[in-house]
């Protein structure tokens, strides 16, 4: 019985370790995915404000040609 309980005893330690890892991990990988989901949505925005500003800029250019 006290082999058993030893046993026992060593697997619940394995299984609360490897536990604890898998979070630690899982918590990395959000957080690391979080991270890059952020810097995509920079790039993003930004390239959009780019582009934004060339269309508003080449309005006005055509606008200027028009009146004249």
């Amino acid at each position: 019985m006290k082999v058993i309980d030893d046993n026992l005893g060593s697997i619940e330690k394995e299984y609360s370790a490897t536990k604890a890892k898998f979070e630690n991990d899982l918590k990395e990988l959000k957080a690391e995915y979080e991270h890059k989901l952020e810097q995509l949505t920079k790039d993003k925005e930004e390239k959009w404000a780019k582009n934004r500003k060339t269309f508003t800029d080449e309005i006005a250019h055509l606008r200027a040609e028009v009146a004249t």
